[in-house]
């Protein structure tokens, strides 16, 4: 009996050893598989984000509407990025195996980095309290650049650069058809939401060719968790969205 219940817990606790996950591979990467992948994410650009600033002479309601979504720190966060420690940071938030152990978190060097959508919204300085609001058909969205208003062009452009970037900005799809639809309209949009689900796209993809958003607010997350960012190379925010963008 005594025999049969040891064999017992030690088959238990065998289940479970192989259900932990290993310990971090090294102080840069989580497993083997990480700094595996890590030489693809190598090869990988970085889009950055681009400040963003008021231009009444071409869309005065931009800066009402900013600010009525209270999103003016999205239009002026844009800093350099470490571009060595923002590709690390894409490399271990790519889920592989049992790592990362938790939805929207990454690992930079030892440290664990949240890129949730309370840490974006917090960082932000935004409030959500409400629901994503969508269309009533949910019906595909399909817009031509060329079809859109000043106001809203001006929109887009600062969507695809600091909210869903998008290296071809003359494509309008259905998330970003709505997302210009609630901004434009002063609707509830969770933006912490927005950029995290952006984040973790962006780490699982399986295009090898794209490019890495979000690395000056990616940044800012890793040096707020204590991540020594002072080594170089760097790479600077993109032309600002002004008027002098639109000439």
């Amino acid at each position: 009996m005594a025999s049969s219940l040891g064999k017992r817990m030690k088959t238990m606790a065998s289940k479970r050893k192989e259900k932990e996950p290993e310990q971090p591979h090294s102080s840069r990467f989580l497993s083997r598989k990480h700094e595996k992948h890590f030489k693809v994410v190598q090869d990988s650009r970085l889009l950055m984000e681009r400040k963003v600033g008021m231009i009444p002479n071409f869309a005065p309601q931009f800066e009402e509407q900013l600010l009525g979504n209270d999103w003016g720190k999205l239009a002026t966060y844009p800093t350099p990025a470490n571009i060595a420690v923002v590709k690390e940071f894409y490399t271990n938030a790519r889920k592989i195996g049992d790592y990362p152990a938790e939805n929207y978190l990454g690992y930079v060097r030892g440290h664990a980095i949240k890129y949730d959508p309370d840490s974006i919204n917090n960082f932000l300085d935004t409030v959500w309290a409400g629901h994503f609001q969508r269309n009533r058909t949910g019906s595909v969205v399909n817009i031509r650049r060329t079809d859109l208003t000043p106001l809203a062009k001006y929109w887009m452009a600062f969507s695809h650069a600091n909210i869903q970037p998008c290296s071809h900005v003359s494509d309008i799809t259905l998330s970003r058809a709505l997302l210009l639809y609630c901004a434009i309209r002063n609707l509830n949009v969770n933006i912490g939401q927005v950029i995290a689900d952006e984040i973790r796209m962006c780490a699982n993809t399986t295009n090898s060719k794209a490019p890495l958003g979000h690395p000056s607010l990616i940044s800012h997350l890793y040096k707020i968790a204590g991540v020594n960012t002072s080594a170089p190379p760097f790479e600077r925010p993109r032309k600002a969205i002004d008027e002098a963008y639109y000439r």
